[in-house]
C-alpha cells in the first residue's frame, strides 16, 4: 500500500515522468517557465542578467535558500509547515560564529576553536531544534504552525542572548572555502547545493523511508494502518530539515565570513515560496524534489532580474507574495 501511494503521488494525473521519471510533466512546464524569464530578463537588460558572472551569482544566492527550501520540503510532504526556519539558522550562525571568531568580545568560550569543530557543533545545534520540532509536533501532536513560531521566536532569542548583539566578525579565513571556493569552475555552494537536491531525491525517490513520507502525507490514518511509524517519520523529517539549515547556516558565514540576522532574514518566506512553487503541496503527500529545485531557480531568477531593472524591495517583496498566493492557489484547483 505504502509503495502504492507512493508512485501514485509521483505519476498520478498531469505527472508522467520525462527522463526515466526525474522530471514529471509539471515540472517541464516549470522548466519552460525558468527558460522563459531567463529569456525574458536577458531582453529588458539587454544581456545583462546571463552574463556567466551574473548567472553563477545567481545559483550562489540561491544556494542557501535552496538547500533550507529542500528541508522545508520533507516537513511539507507530511502536512507540516516550518516557520522556525530563519531562527534555527539564526541561532545555529551565532553559535558557530562566536565559536570561531578571533574577536573576544563576541567568543563565546573566549578562545576561537577550530572550523573543523565548531562545523558539527552547527549541524547538531540545527538537528536539535529541528528534533524539537519533530518531538513537539509529532508526540504531543501540537499544531506545526505554533510549535515553529515558537521555536523562531526561541532560535532569535538565543541568537542574540549567545552574541549579546546578533553579531560576530573576525571569521577566520580557513572556512572561506566553503562558501568561496570552487571545484572545477563551480562555485562550492552551488556543488553543496545539488549535492542536497541528489540525496533528498534519492531519500524520497528511492527508499522505504522516502515511501513512508508520501504515504504519511497522503492520509495518515491509512499509513498508521499500513504498519508506518508515523510519530518517527515526522521527528525524522523535521530533524533532516534542521540539518539542512544549519548546513545553510555554514555556507551563509563561511561566504560572508560573518554572522548577522540580516543573513536570516525572509528564509521561511523564501522556502515556503519555492516549496509552493515547485509544486510540492501544502496539503502533503504529493510533490518532487526536482521541482524544489526549479522553484528555487524562478526566485532567483525573479529577484536577480528585478534588482537589476531597478525594481524596489517592496514591490520585489508584493511580487514574491503574490507568486506564493497563486502557486497556493493552482495546488487547491489541481485537488479539486
Amino acid at each position: 500500500m505504502i509503495v502504492d501511494q507512493l508512485r501514485e503521488a509521483n505519476t498520478g494525473p498531469g505527472r508522467r515522468g520525462f527522463g526515466f521519471g526525474v522530471l514529471t510533466s509539471d515540472d517541464f512546464v516549470r522548466l519552460l517557465i525558468l527558460a522563459a524569464l531567463i529569456a525574458g530578463f536577458a531582453i529588458v537588460t539587454r544581456g545583462a542578467t546571463i552574463g556567466t558572472e551574473n548567472l553563477a551569482n545567481v545559483l550562489i544566492q540561491s544556494s542557501i535558500r535552496g538547500i533550507a527550501a529542500c528541508g522545508q520540503a520533507f516537513v511539507v510532504l507530511t502536512v507540516g509547515l516550518d516557520l522556525s526556519v530563519s531562527g534555527i539558522v539564526a541561532v545555529t550562525l551565532m553559535v558557530g560564529g562566536s565559536l570561531v571568531t578571533t574577536n573576544p568580545q563576541f567568543s563565546l568560550l573566549g578562545v576561537a576553536i577550530s572550523p573543523l569543530l565548531a562545523i558539527p557543533v552547527m549541524l547538531f545545534v540545527g538537528v536539535a531544534f529541528g528534533t524539537a520540532n519533530g518531538f513537539l509536533v509529532a508526540r504531543l501532536r501540537l499544531p506545526s504552525l505554533i510549535v515553529t513560531l515558537g521555536v523562531w521566536q526561541i532560535g532569535v532569542g538565543l541568537a542574540y542572548q549567545v552574541t549579546g548583539s546578533g553579531f560576530v566578525d573576525s571569521i577566520p579565513s580557513s572556512i572561506a572555502f566553503i562558501g568561496q571556493g570552487s571545484l572545477l569552475y563551480v562555485p562550492n555552494p552551488v556543488i553543496l547545493f545539488f549535492a542536497i537536491v541528489a540525496l533528498s531525491y534519492f531519500v524520497l525517490h528511492r527508499t522505504a523511508f522516502g515511501a513512508e513520507i508520501y504515504a504519511l502525507g497522503g492520509n495518515s490514518r491509512s499509513a498508521f494502518i499500513s504498519g508506518v511509524r508515523v510519530v518517527r517519520v515526522r521527528i525524522i523529517v523535521f530533524a533532516i530539515a534542521g540539518s539542512f539549515y544549519a548546513i545553510g547556516a555554514v555556507i551563509s558565514m563561511s561566504r560572508y565570513m560573518s554572522a548577522t540576522m540580516a543573513q536570516t532574514t525572509g528564509l521561511e518566506l523564501s522556502t515556503i515560496a519555492a516549496v509552493a512553487i515547485g509544486g510540492v503541496s501544502l496539503s502533503g503527500g504529493k510533490g518532487s524534489i526536482v521541482g524544489v529545485l526549479l522553484g528555487t531557480l524562478i526566485i532567483g531568477v525573479v529577484d536577480n532580474g528585478l534588482s537589476i531593472t531597478g525594481v524596489g524591495p517592496a514591490q520585489q517583496a508584493i511580487l514574491k507574495g503574490a507568486i506564493i498566493i497563486f502557486a497556493v492557489m493552482l495546488d487547491g484547483f489541481s485537488r479539486r
